[in-house]
């Protein structure tokens, strides 16, 4: 059920969603051996990864992205492998195609064919080639520390003639990863150096940040290099939509007034700067992205845009709320150090190197 409130869901996905290293939710195809939670990656000696070609589109998701999970973002992938059978003989090979979600890292193993159909059909997850649409099980289980385990993957046969070659096609659709995140390069070695005014709080170094992300090493399971390979991004369109939509789509006015009222407090900056990180380099802007083009290449490192929101105002009518949070902030550390504090409202000493906030919106 979609809840009214909009501050509660959306400190508490994003605090609940806070991601650590931050693994990316997808990956390339590779040959898995074993099910359930036996399951685990193998290399093959008899089929070649030919070719690789995927296309990543993130974009909004079915519902209002309002902190709550149903309305957070999405990345479609539309993904083309050419496999080939390097031997004389008939060959069988298990494919694994990892999802590692933190949704299915969060959830238990499935514990029945139902929830493994579920989870199906709400990645909308289809595998198929030229002749051979493939039934896929699902398999979630915790994943050892193990390099090249994952939590979810998507399993099924593929049957090879002598010397055939298949065009594999997978597509899928997952929520993005999100979660809140410090800003700060090195944060241990600014923390003896970083300033202890006004600006000097979480308001300034925390962002919410959301990635798009794909494994390639689970690719480097298949016989030799893969001669070609073309990761795509289309990230422009998601792009135009972030910068306008800002830290919510929610909208205030229909929310009860104490609760547009903490809302607005929580989050004073509407529409603020945001940046992008992507990895690995190399990459090239092509129409409506960005794009990786590699030959003779050994899957080994991720493909990531992260996009970070900041509380930083580039709107001029947002800089005095935002000044106004930080300065509440900081005198109920101050508060909280110290009863005789100034507080917010109240005339400022001199020796604070400031003046009490305005409660309009500056001049620029």
């Amino acid at each position: 059920m979609k809840t009214n409130t909009a501050v509660l869901p959306i400190v508490l996905v994003l605090s609940f969603l806070i991601l650590g290293t931050s693994s990316p939710a997808a990956a390339d195809a590779g040959v898995f051996t074993g099910n359930g939670q036996n399951l685990r990656q193998i290399s093959s000696k008899s089929i070649q990864l030919v070719s690789i070609d995927v296309s990543i589109i993130p974009g909004r998701g079915p519902f209002l992205f309002d902190g709550t999970v149903p309305g957070m973002d999405e990345v479609h992938y539309e993904c083309a492998f050419v496999l080939h059978n390097l031997t004389d003989k008939p060959e069988e090979v298990q494919v694994g195609f990892p999802v590692d979600s933190q949704f299915a890292k969060e959830s238990e193993p499935a514990s029945s064919k139902e929830s493994a159909h579920d989870w199906i059909l709400n990645y909308g997850f289809i595998a198929l080639d030229e002749t051979t649409t493939y039934k896929v099980e699902f398999v979630s289980r915790k994943p050892s520390k193990d390099a090249g385990e994952f939590g979810a993957v998507f399993v099924w046969k593929m049957n090879f003639a002598p010397r055939e070659s298949r065009t594999l096609k997978v597509s899928y659709h997952i929520p993005m990863s999100m979660g809140l995140v410090s800003t700060e390069r090195d944060e241990q070695a600014i923390k003896s150096s970083r300033p202890t005014g006004v600006l000097a709080q979480e308001l300034v170094v925390l962002a919410q940040m959301e990635m798009v992300g794909y494994i390639t090493s689970t690719g480097s399971s298949w016989s030799g290099n893969v001669e070609s390979a073309t990761f795509t991004v289309y990230s422009k369109p998601f792009e135009r939509y972030f910068e306008r939509r800002g830290i919510t789509e929610e909208n205030t006015a229909d929310l009860p007034t104490e609760d547009a009222e903490r809302f607005k407090s929580s989050f004073p900056v509407q529409h603020p700067w945001w940046f992008r990180q992507i990895t690995p380099a190399g990459w090239n802007e092509v129409k409506g992205g960005v794009q990786w083009q590699y030959k003779d290449f050994k899957p080994k490192d991720p493909i990531e845009i992260r996009y970070y929101m900041t509380q930083l105002p580039i709107r001029p009518e947002e800089v005095g709320p935002f000044l106004e949070q930080a300065l509440r902030c900081y005198c109920s550390r101050l508060t909280a150090r110290n009863p005789r504090a100034p507080r917010l409202g109240r005339s400022l000493p001199s020796s604070f190197g400031m003046r009490p906030a305005r409660t309009s919106p500056p001049r620029i």
